[in-house]
This record gives structure tokens, C-alpha cells and sequence, in this order.
């Protein structure tokens, strides 16, 4: 029998009321069986039931268990790779395609916010600082996302950054105007919510254990029931790599951690903007309700939570702003994303005829957006806009070795940080 694995003590789950989805225990029928209960499987869920597709959903624990409702809340256009490498790899014109898709999806959650429940909006605007003085870098980045990309961002001298972040440790940034940051648990939520007005059957607790062709499409089975259905969706991102091995082999699984502030009173954060620096593996934060900090960073492929974890977050904090009043951290929690080698989402059909959306780590929340409506109008109306992820197939990971390789990379990537900060 499928045990509860215990929810996290994190401040979005302290801050929501959960609707509880009943187990599978019967054999069904559908159109599409969606696995997986994050933001790609409900997106794709409600969008399919939307063009007239009977949808059952399964998820393992609970609806946004795992990144999806622990995860920064930044909201932005792009991809984790970024838009020169992709241009680099397929050319200007099909990364010009691709970042107009990933636009959609930011679009997809600012409308269904807009829609349905405003509150989970939690400010507006991005902003990307560098800790070193780069000698016109990031202004070159800034003109070369406006001019190719038609990006809404503004380039921001010392001065003019240090106006809202009052730290030394920033130097120019990049402000985003179209990015936002949510409540992303709240969002998920809404989401669930919404499949269900539109006749999608929802089933927590629910672990898919195996998937057998048939002549007609595929059997889900799950420990008390099955799921006959004509198509067949995995969304599992790295909680799951054995179920379905093209894509699940092609992810790995990488740690960031969050804690938040009690309420504080203070006068060195000085925009209601979401705040990233641009360091490999750096900080990420935001103001959030009750005049709280959300901090988060630390990326890494050691998945064990650190020891005192409330400790480190808070010193990362100061270290950044050492005139910050010592705030106590109220939460402070892990989350495991997945990542695929070449950092892009893995979308695509295999061999079999299974569909897979999965690997949306480091920018999942527009992009997860854009996969349901992508999978869904492929599965519904036979549209291969899907296809154009095809240049970022799925391939293999190596396993532990592939960690190993990566969390190296993170490692060689902060010394380079630490140069830059240094001698620059």
C-alpha cells in the first residue's frame, strides 16, 4: 500500500487550504490518463479538457507535492539555457520561434491569474544584478534581448540598481518588465480547481506503477486501479526517472532551498520586484506578504537537505546585505528539480506513442505553461508545434555519474564567481 510522504514546512503550504483528491481504487476509462499532478500535468490536463478530451490525473502524493509548489514563484520569458547558446545550437530564426513560445507561456499564467484568482499575483517586474563590474556585458545581453527578442528590459547603471537594492554587493542589472513573480503553490492550486470545473477526474495518492500498450492506447496501473485511456502523459519531472525510461533516464535531479523571514522591518530591499543575480549558481528573492523576505539559492545535485538550513539561508542573506536587522527565519525548505543535460524541457511523443513533457528546471513556470497547451493541441488537434523541441531530444543522463559531472560543474562555476567578484 502507497504511504504519505509528509508535506513541506514551507510557507506556501502554511499559507493555502488544500482540497483533498480521493485515490484511484477502480478501473477507468478516458481519452488522455495524465501522470503527474505539477503545473505541466494540470496545465496539460485543463487545456485538453477544455478541447473536449475526457481527462483522468494521476499524482503520487499530493497536487504540487513537489517543485511546482516549492519553487521560487519567478515568472519570466526564456528557458534555462540561455537564448544565445539555443540560437547558437539551431539558429536565429528557430530560437526566435522558440522564446515567442516560451512568451505564451508567461502570458498563460499571467491570464489565468488575471481570470480566476488576482490574489495570487504577488509583484510585478524582474531583476536580474551582477556582483562584479563586467565592463558593458550585461548591457550588451540587455540590447541583444530587446533588438533579437523584443524583450521589454531596461539597462540599469550602479547608481540606479543600488537606488532599490541598497548593497554593494550589486553593481548594473537588467529590469524586466513583463516578468512577475505568484504565490506558485496558490497558482497550482487554482489549477486543480480549475481542471476539475472542466470535468477532469483528479486522483491523489494515486502512483502510477506501470503503463502496458495496447492495441487501442495504454493501461495505467496504479496499487488499487487502472486507467484504460487512448493516450498517456508523463509529467513526473525527477521524482519519478524509472516509469518512463526515455525521459525519465534523460533527467536529473538538482536541489535549490528557500527559507522565509518572519515579518521584518527593513529599508535595504526596495522593490516589490523579484531579485536574481547573475552568478552560476547564485541568489534569488523576492518581498512577499507581511513584509517577509523569501530568499532561495544553493543549487545543487546533493539532494539531502543541509544541516541547519534556516542558518545558511539567513547567512546567505546577510552576506548579501550585512546592514539587514537579524531577521528570524519563520520557514525554510528543499525542493528537487529536474534538469536535462542541454537545460531545455524535454517535450516530445517516443516511440511507443507516450507522450512526455518533463526537465523544467531553473525557469519552469512559463515553460510548464507553454508544454500543456503544446501537448494538448498535438494530442487534440494533431498541431507538431511540440515538434520544434526536437532539437533538444531526450538522451541520457548517466545516472549518478551525470550528478557527479554536474555538481562539479557547480562547483568550478562558483570559483569562477568568486574570481570574478574578486578581480573584476
Amino acid at each position: 500500500m502507497q504511504q504519505a510522504v509528509e508535506l513541506p514546512l514551507s510557507w506556501y503550504e502554511h499559507s493555502v487550504e488544500r482540497e483533498v483528491y480521493a485515490a484511484l481504487d477502480a478501473h477507468i476509462e478516458a481519452d488522455v490518463c495524465v501522470i503527474g499532478g505539477g503545473l505541466a500535468g494540470l496545465t496539460t490536463a485543463l487545456e485538453l479538457a477544455k478541447l473536449g478530451k475526457s481527462v483522468v490525473l494521476l499524482e503520487a502524493q499530493w497536487v504540487a507535492f513537489g517543485a511546482s509548489g516549492r519553487n521560487g514563484g519567478f515568472v519570466s520569458n526564456g528557458f534555462a539555457l540561455g537564448i544565445e547558446d539555443i540560437a547558437a545550437r539551431v539558429g536565429h530564426d528557430e530560437a526566435s520561434a522558440l522564446y515567442d513560445l516560451s512568451r505564451r507561456g508567461t502570458a498563460y499564467v499571467r491570464n489565468t491569474i488575471t481570470a480566476h484568482e488576482p490574489s495570487v499575483l504577488m509583484g510585478k517586474g524582474m531583476r536580474v544584478c551582477v556582483r562584479h563590474e563586467d565592463r558593458g556585458e550585461l548591457s550588451r545581453h540587455g540590447y541583444f534581448l530587446r533588438e533579437k527578442f523584443k524583450e521589454n528590459v531596461a539597462t540599469l547603471g550602479t547608481s540606479e540598481t543600488r537606488l532599490h537594492l541598497v548593497t554593494d554587493r550589486y553593481f548594473d542589472s537588467l529590469y524586466f518588465a513583463d516578468a512577475f513573480h505568484i504565490h506558485p503553490l496558490r497558482y497550482a492550486l487554482l489549477l486543480a480547481k480549475l481542471c476539475r470545473k472542466a470535468g477532469v477526474a483528479i486522483h491523489e495518492m494515486s502512483a502510477a506503477r506501470h503503463v502496458e500498450k495496447t492495441s487501442t492506447g495504454f493501461v495505467v496501473n496504479t496499487d488499487r486501479g487502472a486507467v484504460r485511456a487512448g493516450a498517456v502523459v508523463h509529467c513526473v519531472s525527477a521524482l519519478d526517472r524509472q516509469l518512463h525510461q526515455p525521459s525519465g533516464r534523460a533527467v536529473l535531479p538538482v536541489a535549490t532551498h528557500i527559507a522565509v523571514t518572519a515579518p521584518l522591518q527593513q529599508d535595504v530591499i526596495r522593490t516589490s520586484s523579484a531579485i536574481v543575480d547573475t552568478r552560476r549558481a547564485g541568489d534569488y528573492y523576492r518581498l512577499i506578504d507581511e513584509a517577509r523576505i523569501l530568499w532561495g539559492g544553493r543549487i545543487t545535485t546533493q539532494q539531502a537537505e543541509p544541516r541547519q538550513l534556516a542558518d545558511v539561508m539567513l547567512r546567505d542573506m546577510k552576506h548579501c546585505y550585512p546592514q539587514l536587522p537579524n531577521p528570524t527565519i519563520d520557514f525554510a525548505w528543499s525542493g528537487i528539480m529536474g534538469y536535462a543535460l542541454h537545460k531545455m524541457p524535454l517535450i516530445g511523443r517516443d516511440s511507443e506513442g507516450q507522450w512526455f513533457a518533463t526537465g523544467f528546471g531553473g525557469h519552469g513556470l512559463n515553460t510548464t505553461a507553454m508544454a500543456g497547451e503544446l501537448i494538448a493541441q498535438a494530442i487534440a488537434r494533431g498541431d507538431d508545434t511540440y515538434k520544434r523541441f526536437a532539437a533538444f531530444p531526450p538522451r541520457y543522463a548517466f545516472g549518478p555519474l551525470g550528478r557527479l559531472g554536474v555538481q562539479s560543474s557547480y562547483w568550478w562555476m562558483q570559483m569562477r564567481d568568486k574570481l570574478d567578484e574578486t578581480f573584476k
